[in-house]
């Protein structure tokens, strides 16, 4: 637990718009309570200042929290994905990352926080919040659109070299995401040599680049197939890469199958569920699925691998998507970000219920088998004899 002595700092990812503060207050609010509220805003507070603070003091004096206050909120607001904490022993220092709401449509859609406030505040008021956080955007449908055309300001001089020293020269970029699944694909040798024709610098923002390294990642796209999918999903006419496009065509994508020997959990999902299934193609509603627990739930790909065989192991080999999602909702409730955990999860369910079991009162004749197989039991041999010769006919 911190005390007001430990050294700590606060970082702020995101920008706060009025839009994310309504949804915090309309929507996070209810979920998280009044003192985990107190202390996002005091963070928040406190982090957007000029003067940086040192220790947890100024924290517990201005948001009136105890120190086992703080302690107990912040995980609250680790669940619901507004904080993430960091820990250095050897200086005893704390860093707090604080991620701003999510605004209030995709709040509303996500497959955890979206039934956690229906079930909390009733099928009305989230139809009631749906339409108070619903995009105010006119049906164009039979508008023309007269927008003149993109055209790249960059002149047929920018060499693929120019393009290679850019890419390694540009500034990091900050991650819009609040929790990011790892990715298993190398940017590197996707865009080594990648002509600017099939693939224009305009289109290499990170949500492309993002978005085609977790498709790699679920999928076990290699990157030199990545790149003929790319190539077919960009819009010529723009210079834009469709994503729903190459959604498709990743779901669609059919590596050669081969029986794995190495650790299957790491694995990418889709292929991990292929080996299951002895190569058979996977289909493409249990693709979506396998998305979904990534995107919405934000579970890293050895997880799902993991929850994947224990569905399969529990329900006969049936994937089904409600339940799959009642296990997965359960997982992030519990924090279970490792396969370690999720191993570890079952393990100690397993032993649960087997305890269960074991616990029950047997009954009394269970207990009195031994008397019947007892060595003390006398036996009339003559009388024995006799009954044997007459059931003989003798």
């Amino acid at each position: 637990m911190a005390g007001k002595e430990d050294k700590c700092c606060i970082e702020v990812m995101g920008e706060m718009t009025m839009e994310r503060s309504a949804a915090f207050s309309m929507l996070y609010y209810p979920l998280i309570g009044k003192d985990a509220a107190v202390l996002y805003h005091t963070l928040m507070a406190i982090a957007t200042r000029s003067r940086k603070i040192k220790n947890h003091l100024l924290i517990e004096k201005i948001s009136g929290l105890s120190a086992a206050l703080i302690e107990k909120n912040r995980h609250v607001l680790e669940q619901f994905l507004l904080l993430k904490t960091y820990y250095k022993a050897e200086e005893n220092r704390f860093v707090y990352q604080l991620f701003v709401p999510k605004n209030g449509n995709e709040f509303l859609r996500h497959e955890v926080f979206g039934r956690l406030y229906m079930k909390k505040m009733g099928k009305q008021v989230y139809e009631f919040n749906k339409l108070c956080f619903a995009l105010n955007i006119e049906d164009k449908s039979e508008y023309l659109e007269i927008t003149a055309p993109f055209e790249n300001l960059l002149d047929d001089e920018w060499k693929e070299k120019e393009e290679e020293a850019f890419r390694k020269s540009r500034p990091k970029e900050e991650r819009l995401y609040q929790s990011e699944f790892a990715l298993r694909f190398n940017y590197d040798r996707f865009l080594q040599g990648l002509s600017t024709s099939v693939f224009p610098q305009m289109a290499r923002n990170e949500k492309n680049l993002r978005c085609i390294g977790e498709l790699a990642t679920i999928h076990g796209i290699d990157e030199m197939s990545m790149r003929k999918l790319v190539s077919q999903s960009m819009n010529l006419k723009d210079n834009t890469l469709n994503l729903e496009v190459l959604k498709r065509k990743a779901r669609s994508f059919q590596g050669e199958w081969k029986q794995e020997e190495k650790d299957i959990y790491k694995l990418p999902p889709v292929r991990f569920l292929q080996n299951l299934q002895r190569g058979i193609a996977v289909s493409n509603t249990d693709k979506k699925l396998i998305e979904s627990l990534l995107h919405d739930f934000q579970m890293q790909p050895d997880v799902v691998n993991v929850l994947i065989e224990y569905v399969l192991e529990k329900t006969n080999q049936k994937l089904t998507k409600s339940y799959v999602e009642k296990i997965a909702g359960e997982w992030v409730r519990l924090q279970i970000d490792t396969s370690q955990k999720a191993f570890e999860h079952i393990a100690n369910d397993k032993q649960k219920k087997v305890d269960k079991v074991s616990s029950k009162k047997l009954p009394e004749w269970y207990h009195n088998q031994d008397l019947v197989q007892s060595n003390d039991v006398k036996v009339d041999e003559e009388e024995l004899e006799r009954l044997m010769k007459q059931l003989g006919g003798e």
